[in-house]
C-alpha cells in the first residue's frame, strides 16, 4: 500500500517527484520542513497521520461513507460521500498538500440534506418558542428601529405625547433586542440539531440585528446619563464610554450566542485554522531551496517567524497602512465628486477635542477599543463562520461587504436633507470597502485575529491624528 501512494508535485519538487530535502513521495509537516510526513494513502483524501483525523475532516477514523449517501462515518459526523470529488485531486482544487493545518473538507459540505423548513414553521424546530419570539418581537421590532432611523436622516421627528420619545424607542430597542437573541439562540441549536459541523451557530446577519438593537437600547441611557451629568457627548470621554459599551456588547453576544454553545471559541477567534485556504497555504511550507548550514537555516527560521508568526502578524499590517490610506483616500475623494458631496456633509455633527486629555481618551477609543470590538464581532465571528461553510474568495466578498454596510449606520444625523442622507450613505459604505476587504483578506491569510487588529488600530490611529493636525 505505501508503495502506490500518489507522489506530491509541484513547486520545489525534485524529478523523482520528492519535496527538496525529504525524498520521494512525502510532504512538509506543519512548521517544519525538516520532518518527512507522508501524504496520502491511494484513493484518500485524509493523510495517513492518525492525529489528522480529527471531526469534520474528509476521513473519519479510517472508513468511508458508502458512495453517494450521507452516512455517518461517526456517531453524530456527517461527511459527503468520497465521489465528490475526482481522485487524485485536493478541496479547492489546489494540488499540494497544505502547509498549515485546514480542515480538508469541502466549503458547505457538512450540512446533512433536511428538508426546508417554512419561515413561519414552528413545528419540527429544536426551540420553536424562542424561534417565535423572534418572529413576534425581533423581526417587527428591527423593522421599527430601521423605519426609525431611516426617517432620523430625513428630517422626522418622533412625537409621543406625554411619553418622552427617548422612552418609547428604549422600549422598542429592547424589545427587539429580546426577540433577536432569542431567534439567534433558536437558530443555534436548530443547527446542531441538524448536525452543521462547519459552524453551527447563529447566522452574523441575525447577530448584526441583535447588535444593533442591543447597542441602541445601551447607548440611549448613557447619552441622557452624560448629559444630565453635564458632559458633552462629543467629548473624547463620551466617545471612549460610548466606545466601551460597543465593546462590551461585541463580547457579550459573541461568548453568549456563539462560544458558549460550542459553535466557536476563543482560540478559533484569535487564530483561526479551519478556514478556506488560500494557494498560499498550500505551498508556504516549502524548503528554503538553495541554503543550507547555519545561516540558511537561520534565513528559513527567521522567513518562518516573519511568515507565521507574531512578527509577522505586527509588521506586515504596519507595511499596508499607508498604501491603504492611499487608496482609501483617492476613492473617497473620487466618490465626493460623483456623489456631489462636500466634506462637511460627510463629518456633519462631529467635532475635534481642543484639550489635550479629551484627545488622547478619543485617541485610545477609536485606536484600541473599537477595533477591538470590531474585530472581535466582523471578522472573529462573522469571517469565521462564512470561511467554515463557503469558498475562500465568497467569505471574503461576504464579510468585506457586510462589515462595509454596517457603516452605512454612520450617516444616521449626518443631515436633514433625504437626498444627501442617501448620498451620504452610499459614500459610507462605498469609501470603507478597500479597508473591509483588506481587514479580511489579512484575517483570513495571516489567521490571526492580532494581524487584522493591528492594521485596523494602525489605520484608525493614522486618520485620527491626521483630523488633529
Amino acid at each position: 500500500m505505501p508503495n502506490d501512494r500518489p507522489e506530491p508535485r509541484g513547486e520545489g519538487s525534485n524529478p523523482d517527484g520528492g519535496l527538496a530535502g525529504n525524498g520521494p513521495g512525502t510532504w512538509q509537516q506543519p512548521g517544519s520542513w525538516r520532518q518527512p510526513v507522508p501524504w496520502q494513502q491511494p484513493g484518500s483524501w485524509q493523510p495517513a497521520i492518525p492525529g489528522w483525523q480529527a471531526q469534520g475532516s474528509w476521513h473519519q477514523a479510517g472508513r468511508w461513507q458508502q458512495s453517494g449517501t450521507w452516512a455517518a462515518a461517526y456517531a453524530g459526523a456527517w461527511v459527503p460521500a468520497p465521489d465528490a470529488w475526482p481522485l487524485g485531486s485536493v478541496p479547492w482544487g489546489y494540488t499540494n498538500p497544505p502547509a498549515v493545518l485546514p480542515v480538508l473538507e469541502p466549503p458547505g459540505g457538512f450540512h446533512p440534506p433536511i428538508p426546508r423548513k417554512g419561515p413561519f414553521a414552528l413545528k419540527g424546530r429544536a426551540s420553536p418558542r424562542l424561534y417565535g419570539l423572534g418572529l413576534a418581537l425581533g423581526v417587527p421590532g428591527m423593522a421599527a428601529l430601521l423605519l426609525y432611523l431611516i426617517g432620523v436622516s430625513a428630517g422626522f421627528k418622533l412625537r409621543t405625547g406625554a411619553v418622552p420619545a427617548w422612552l418609547v424607542l428604549e422600549a422598542l430597542t429592547v424589545l427587539a433586542a429580546i426577540g433577536l437573541i432569542g431567534w439567534a439562540v433558536a437558530q443555534g441549536r436548530q443547527r446542531r440539531a441538524d448536525g452543521w459541523l462547519d459552524y453551527n451557530g447563529p447566522s452574523p446577519l441575525v447577530l448584526a440585528g441583535a447588535l444593533l438593537a442591543v447597542t441602541t437600547a445601551l447607548e440611549l441611557p448613557l447619552g441622557i446619563g452624560l448629559k444630565s451629568a453635564g458632559v458633552d457627548t462629543e467629548s473624547g470621554l463620551a466617545t471612549l464610554l460610548l466606545m466601551l459599551t460597543y465593546l462590551a456588547t461585541y463580547v457579550g453576544l459573541v461568548h453568549f450566542l456563539a462560544v458558549r454553545p460550542g459553535a466557536l471559541t476563543w482560540h478559533d477567534v484569535a487564530r483561526p485554522l479551519r478556514l478556506a485556504p488560500s494557494p498560499d497555504d498550500w505551498r508556504s511550507s516549502e524548503p528554503l531551496l538553495g541554503r543550507s548550514g547555519p545561516s540558511g537555516e537561520k534565513a528559513g527560521s527567521w522567513r518562518a517567524r516573519v511568515r507565521g508568526g507574531r512578527v509577522g502578524n505586527i509588521l506586515i499590517p504596519l507595511a499596508l497602512v499607508v498604501p491603504l490610506l492611499l487608496a482609501s483616500n483617492l476613492l473617497s475623494a473620487a466618490m465626493l465628486l460623483v456623489l456631489g458631496l462636500r466634506s462637511s456633509d460627510i463629518s456633519a455633527g462631529t467635532s475635534i477635542p481642543a484639550d489635550g486629555p479629551s484627545m488622547l481618551l478619543l485617541l485610545i477609543a477609536v485606536t484600541i477599543v473599537a477595533p477591538a470590538g470590531e474585530e472581535i464581532f466582523f471578522r472573529g465571528d462573522s469571517t469565521n463562520a462564512w470561511g467554515r461553510s463557503i469558498s475562500r474568495n465568497s467569505a471574503i466578498l461576504r464579510a468585506s461587504l457586510f462589515f462595509a454596510f454596517i457603516h452605512i449606520l454612520n450617516t444616521v444625523g449626518a443631515s436633514t436633507d433625504a437626498s444627501v442622507s442617501l448620498r451620504v450613505a452610499i459614500f459610507n459604505f462605498a469609501a470603507r470597502v478597500p479597508v473591509a476587504f483588506a481587514l479580511t483578506w489579512l484575517y483570513m491569510r495571516r489567521r490571526s485575529i492580532l494581524a487584522s487588529g493591528t492594521l485596523h488600530a494602525a489605520y484608525n490611529g493614522l486618520i485620527t491624528l491626521i483630523s488633529f493636525l
